[in-house]
């Protein structure tokens, strides 16, 4: 079962085979999407939200100059006493001044050469350099800093940035080794025909696509190599990973539950509740309620048992809210609640409390039979993902990386 499915909030993919990492979005705002770099996108999104996190550095390492002292075997050829003196001399220990004038020297030396790039990253055999990582996380870079304010919160991002475009270089390079074994190859006229399904799918010209991702400091040529990239990963999932994924009904069903949790957190619901003391015979007489609850009047057995003065003539009726708004315990039940459905007596400080859901607000969900094709292609993409993560951590076990950001 192969398809396009929601991966991080993906739209558009490029590859037009299962796995394939989406190339581009449908247009907002009047904008098409600079497509391409989705992934990394997200990887700028999780970064937004771990902002606050002390970010980790890596110490910057430099050559260090070494003075060697003369040979020995030098001063024993020496033919004069005056030579030998002299050869001795060089060989004895520098005196501290004349170290110090050599230090400078070489400081002063260092200070006007020329700067050698710093290595981030080392997988077999190939270094990735600092520029290399500044020049793929450019376009994030230029979305952090219109959206986040200057300070340690920006630091934070901006080094979250760096770490996921860095860990996306080594996984494409890792990539890359394998294709190479494996020889698979992207063309030309697949890059330009992915870009033309891009244009397509955003109802805009290519020429209006290119314009848009060179407004995110992306230039036609990283635009393509960003494709390449991403077909050729499509490419190798397709041929490592395709017919291993299996997708059952039981994914489906589960699938489908968590959207409707996620939506259920968002609408308004009416709930009532029984608050019981947790005194020496509270537990008994609460299980004893909660049973007669499925079957009789709740409102009848909250005017009865409950002890809350503010709900209990109201038949436990707490007023229509969020389930933010309601007391943690009682919202985690609520949530697993449908309509009509009571709960087993829950712990809330000095009481037990049997909750009820009375009413929900009307969900904008489809049914579940109606969203299966969705939830097929949205589980096999995700099911893929996780395949293709444990297959590049497999690559990275079996392959010298070294990351020293």
């Amino acid at each position: 079962m192969g398809g396009t499915g929601a991966g991080d909030g993906a739209a558009v993919g490029a590859g037009g085979v299962a796995g394939a990492a989406p190339v581009g979005t449908a247009p907002g705002s009047g904008k098409a999407a600079a497509g391409g770099l989705d992934c990394a996108r997200a990887t700028l999104g999780r970064a937004l939200k771990r902002a606050s996190e002390a970010p980790k550095t890596a110490a910057i390492f430099s050559p260090i100059a070494t003075i060697k002292e003369p040979p020995q075997r030098l001063v024993k050829r020496a033919k004069t006493p005056s030579v030998r003196r002299r050869f001795t001399a060089l060989a004895r220990p520098w005196s501290a001044a004349l170290l110090g004038v050599a230090l400078s020297a070489l400081l002063s030396h260092s200070a006007q050469a020329t700067v050698v790039e710093r290595v981030v990253a080392v997988i077999g055999d190939r270094a990735i350099l600092l520029s290399d990582l500044k020049a793929r996380a450019q376009p994030f870079l230029v979305q952090v800093t219109q959206g986040v304010q200057p300070g340690a919160q920006r630091s934070a991002a901006i080094s979250q940035v760096y770490k996921g475009v860095l860990d996306k270089i080594v996984d494409e390079e890792l990539e890359e080794r394998v294709a190479i074994q494996a020889k698979v190859t992207v063309t030309a006229k697949e890059i330009d025909d992915a870009i033309a399904r891009v244009a397509a799918q955003n109802q805009i010209p290519v020429s209006k696509l290119l314009a848009e991702a060179a407004k995110t400091g992306v230039t036609e040529s990283q635009y393509r190599d960003e494709l390449r990239r991403q077909l050729l990963q499509a490419k190798l999932v397709n041929v490592r990973l395709q017919g291993r994924i299996r997708v059952t009904d039981e994914d489906l069903k589960l699938a489908y539950r968590k959207i409707v949790m996620e939506e259920r957190q968002k609408l308004s619901v009416k709930v009532a509740w029984i608050r019981i003391p947790a005194d020496g015979s509270g537990r008994a007489l609460a299980e004893r309620v909660a049973e007669a609850a499925r079957t009789q009047d709740f409102a009848q057995l909250a005017r009865q048992f409950s002890q809350d003065r503010a709900t209990r003539d109201l038949g436990g009726q707490l007023p229509q809210s969020k389930l933010a708004d309601l007391p943690a315990a009682a919202a985690r039940a609520s949530l697993a609640l449908e309509v009509g459905e009571s709960s087993q007596p829950l712990r809330m400080g000095d009481d037990f409390v049997i909750v009820r859901v009375n009413s929900r607000a009307d969900s904008q969900l489809p049914t579940f039979d109606e969203a299966r094709r969705e939830l097929g292609d949205r589980v096999y993409m995700d099911k893929m993902g996780q395949a293709r993560r444990t297959w590049l951590d497999g690559l990275r076990r079996r392959n010298h990386v070294e990351v020293r950001l």
